[in-house]
């Protein structure tokens, strides 16, 4: 794409004759990352009617005539869902840059030899109709509705010979939601790969791209306005781009971001930035109350601590979280402890398994815990009153922000797990078993008592009846 800059069409094709145009693209910012990036696997998701499904095709278009002989394929899981999103369009855009759509092939053909395919995979046994070839490029749309078997069988194909002045791609479009959801949401956004299972998965060979709303100014709000009319889990899923979201989720009340009919989204339980206190950042303020949640874990459960700072308003941030797996109690511990250099740590909440276990060798892992600079307080490990705590600082709103909110970057598991939740079918309060632990550790904290940070106050700051007085017996002595 040299010389093509964000902002300039990348397909621009017009009749010379009458000055009319043909067929014109100019990428939105998020559909130029696409287009630029050189990632083998690429994901485009969010909010729905961002673009996605134009913006493969057309990405498709400009390889196929840029690249003469290049092929590529186009996927999705129904021949209806196909015909609407990419072969009612085919015709024009075909006929406009000099090629033709064969609809018994459903094949596109370009003037310089370039050709795609565009293919719907119904059942498994349709991924076997596109293992033979070979194709510089292939796009699945709506990924999630694929299986992760048919994404690895089919992506095989995507493959050139050496000599060709391009690299094989693969690139996907979906909104999340759908049958097959969570293994997307695992290899391409939160790229948590179970690495026992799947041993040559490199994250650096997947990238996402997240649109929202704004991604998209040329839909009209009439759509969104739809959409905000759906289900509470439709909603966040397609108006909101959430991923985790289901109908069942015992957190339907986790927002990360707002979802007010009409208004434009804004941050809520998650931030991507720290608050400031005082003109500084939130971890510049050593006054600032910290408190840790630990739920043990060594094998296969893991180990899991919560790093959580109270505000002077008592809102709560959640602004770290470290996992361990088959590490011992000693080795947790110390890690915590150089994990919490700098801050204010008032007080650990703990798995009540820590102080029961070790009883039988004299020597329990709280004991462990403390040995190694980790004092410890023993929480309730109870899913009803943990739910319920949770639920309660969640829909807890303090100076226009929830009592609660969690920092993106600083903890990815507690964000990807506390919506996967669920209820206990037979006991709808209670939480369910599951991937739960960073979940649990929040209760740890939500359950207990906690105060308020307040900053230290100077000697000149007091009234003067507060201040020391010198006693008459030394006041000589004073300089």
């Amino acid at each position: 794409m040299a010389g093509i800059q964000q902002g300039d069409p990348l397909i621009h094709i017009r009749d010379e004759s009458t000055g009319k145009d043909l067929l014109k693209y100019v990428p939105e910012p998020k559909q130029w990352q696409f287009h630029l990036s050189d990632t083998p696997n690429l994901l485009i998701g969010g909010v729905r009617g961002t673009g996605k499904s134009l913006c493969m095709r057309m990405d498709a278009h400009y390889r196929a005539l840029t690249n003469p002989g290049f092929a590529y394929l186009i996927l999705r899981r129904k021949f209806p869902d196909l015909l609407n999103s990419h072969i009612t369009h085919l015709d024009r855009e075909m006929r406009a840059i000099s090629g033709y759509y064969n609809k018994t092939e459903k094949r596109a053909y370009y003037h310089n030899g370039s050709f795609g395919v565009f293919g719907h995979c119904e059942n498994e046994r349709d991924a076997d109709n596109y293992l033979s070839a070979e194709y510089g490029a292939i796009y699945f749309d709506e990924l999630v509705t694929f299986s992760l078997d048919m994404f690895h069988r089919i992506s095989g194909s995507a493959r050139v010979t050496e000599d060709k002045p391009y690299t094989a791609i693969v690139r996907a479009g979906t909104n999340p939601g759908g049958e097959f959801e969570e293994w997307v949401k695992q290899w391409f956004v939160d790229k948590s790969v179970n690495l026992r299972e799947f041993q040559t998965y490199d994250p650096d060979l997947y990238e996402y791209i997240h649109t929202v709303r704004a991604d998209n100014p040329h839909q009209g709000d009439e759509y969104y306005k739809r959409l905000g009319q759906m289900q509470p889990h439709l909603r966040r899923q397609w108006l909101l781009g959430e991923w985790g979201v289901t109908e069942d989720g015992y957190f339907p009340d986790f927002k990360p971001w707002t979802d007010e009919e009409g208004a434009e989204p804004q941050e809520w339980h998650v931030i991507s930035r720290l608050p400031t206190v005082k003109g500084a950042s939130l971890l510049d303020q050593p006054w600032i109350n910290v408190y840790r949640a630990v739920d043990w874990g060594f094998h296969p459960d893991p180990a899991v601590c919560l790093w959580i700072a109270v505000l002077p308003n008592k809102r709560a941030i959640v602004f770290k979280e470290r996992t361990w797996r088959q590490t011992t109690a000693q080795e947790v511990a110390k890690d915590i402890v150089r994990e919490s250099e700098g801050m204010r740590i008032v007080d650990t909440f703990a798995d009540p398994y820590m102080w029961i276990d070790g009883k039988r060798q004299g020597v329990s892992y709280a004991d462990y815990y403390e040995i190694n600079g980790v004092p410890l307080t023993q929480s309730k490990n109870d899913r009803k009153a943990i739910g319920l705590a949770i639920h309660e600082w969640l829909n807890t709103v303090i100076d226009e922000q929830p009592k609660l909110q969690i920092y993106r970057e600083g903890c990815p598991s507690l964000i990807r797990t506390l919506p996967q939740m669920r209820a206990d079918k037979a006991d709808p309060v209670r939480i369910a078993d599951g991937d739960d632990h960073w979940t649990i550790a929040l209760g740890y904290f939500c359950m207990s008592d906690v105060v308020a940070s307040r900053e230290p106050s100077t000697l000149g700051s007091l009234p003067r009846w507060m201040s020391r007085k010198p006693s008459p017996l030394n006041r000589y002595a004073i300089r």
